[in-house]
C-alpha cells in the first residue's frame, strides 16, 4: 500500500472546537401555534457499508488526492460511528455551519499494487416520517434551531441576492407574507414548483439557483437549490441534503430489504415549531412508484444518507489550485497529469445491514 502523506488545502483549516450561542429565531418566527407536526414513520439502527475502487494507470509516479465529506448528524440522521481504511486529516471550510472534509494524497510508485480498494463503514440511527395535521404530543424535547445565520447565507450555488433571483422572487409571487408561517410558505413554493417545473436531466442551466429558477427545467439538484434560495431569501432558515436515497421495503420482522440506490439531493426547511421539514419534488414530479401518493412535501421517499449539507467546496488538487466542487455524492478523486484515464475503473458497492 503506498503511503499517505498529510496534504492541507488552501480555504480549509484543521478542525477547531467551536462553540456558538443563541436560537436562530428571527423575530416574525417566534413560536406560534401550530396545527402540524412531523410524525415519525419509521425508525432503524443500520450500518451502511460502502467500497471504492480505482486502478491506477500503468507505470508509476502517480499521485492521487481524495476527498471525502464527514457525513453530519441532521436530525433523521444520527451517525454513531464512522471508519475509513484511507487514512488523511480532517480539515474543515468556511461554511456556515462548516463542512467537515477527510482528505487524503497518496503517491503511486512502479512495483506498487494497482487496484486501490476504499472501505468506508457508517452506523448510526436512521429515520423518516412525514408532516400531518393536528398538533404533536406534548413532549420535553426541545426542537434544536439552527444557529444564528447557520443556512441562510446567499452562496456561489445558492444565490438569492441576486438580482436575477430577486427578479424571480417578485414575478412569481414568492415573497413570504407577513402572517405566513415558515411551514405554509414552503408549501407555496413547492405548489409553485409543480404547477411550472419539469424534471429534466441534464438540467438545461447551470447548477445555480439564479440560473434555474426562471424556467424550472432541472433535476434534483437544481429544484433543492432554488427551493433553498427562496427560504433563504425569505429569512428561513434552509438546507441542502446530498447523498444517498436508500429504497427499501420493511419485511414482516421489521428488517429492511434494500430494493435499489440512487444518488439523490433533497431539501429541507426549518420550522420553529415543526423542526426540519423535508421536500422533494423531483420525486413529486416523476410520479416515484411504489408510494401511496407522489407528494413528497414534508415526506422523504425512503432512508434517506447524508454526505454533507449545502454545496461549494474547494479544493486545490493536482493540476488545479481552486477546483470548485458543488457537491459530493462519491469520493472526490484527483490524479496528477496524464492519469485521467484511471477514472474509468472505478467502481462502487454499497451494502445496508439493519443492526439489533
Amino acid at each position: 500500500m503506498a503511503l499517505i502523506h498529510p496534504y492541507i488545502r488552501r480555504g480549509f483549516r484543521l478542525l477547531l472546537p467551536m462553540v456558538l450561542a443563541g436560537t436562530g429565531l428571527n423575530a416574525q418566527e417566534q413560536p406560534v401555534p401550530s396545527q402540524q407536526h412531523l410524525e415519525i414513520t419509521g425508525t432503524h439502527h443500520l450500518r451502511l457499508t460502502y467500497d471504492f475502487t480505482v486502478v491506477w494507470p500503468r507505470g508509476g509516479g502517480y499521485n492521487a488526492t481524495f476527498h471525502l465529506p464527514i457525513p453530519p448528524d441532521t436530525g433523521t440522521q444520527h451517525i454513531e460511528h464512522f471508519s475509513s481504511t484511507l487514512k488523511g486529516q480532517v480539515e474543515t471550510d468556511q461554511a456556515i455551519p462548516p463542512h467537515r472534509v477527510l482528505t487524503a494524497t497518496l503517491h503511486h510508485n512502479n512495483g506498487d499494487e494497482r487496484e486501490l480498494h476504499w472501505r468506508i463503514q457508517i452506523t448510526g440511527l436512521f429515520t423518516t416520517h412525514q408532516l400531518v395535521d393536528g398538533s404533536a404530543a406534548p413532549s420535553k424535547n426541545l426542537i434544536p434551531a439552527p444557529l444564528p445565520n447557520e443556512f441562510l447565507a446567499s452562496t456561489e450555488s445558492i444565490n438569492w441576492n441576486s438580482d436575477a433571483f430577486q427578479g424571480w422572487l417578485d414575478s412569481s409571487g414568492l415573497r413570504r407574507l407577513a402572517s405566513e408561517t415558515p411551514s405554509r410558505y414552503g408549501a407555496r413554493v413547492f405548489d409553485y414548483f409543480k404547477a411550472h417545473g419539469r424534471y429534466s436531466y441534464p438540467p438545461e442551466t447551470a447548477w445555480n439557483a439564479a440560473a434555474i429558477c426562471h424556467h424550472l427545467h432541472t433535476d434534483c439538484g437544481g429544484f433543492s437549490l432554488v427551493f433553498t434560495a427562496a427560504c433563504r431569501a425569505n429569512k428561513i432558515p434552509a438546507r441542502l441534503l446530498v447523498g444517498q436515497w436508500f429504497k427499501t421495503r420493511e419485511l414482516a420482522d421489521k428488517t429492511l430489504d434494500l430494493t435499489g440506490r440512487q444518488s439523490h439531493v433533497i431539501a429541507e426547511f426549518f420550522d420553529p415549531q415543526i423542526g426540519w421539514i423535508p421536500e422533494d419534488i423531483s420525486s413529486t414530479l416523476l410520479k416515484v412508484p411504489g408510494h401511496a401518493d407522489t407528494n413528497f412535501f414534508g415526506r422523504e421517499p425512503g432512508y434517506f444518507f447524508t454526505w454533507h449539507t449545502d454545496t461549494d467546496f474547494h479544493f486545490a488538487v493536482p493540476q488545479k489550485p481552486d477546483e470548485h466542487v458543488q457537491w459530493i455524492q462519491n469520493p472526490s478523486l484527483w490524479f496528477s497529469k496524464n492519469a485521467e484515464s484511471a477514472s474509468n475503473s472505478i467502481s462502487h458497492s454499497w451494502k445496508l445491514e439493519t443492526l439489533d
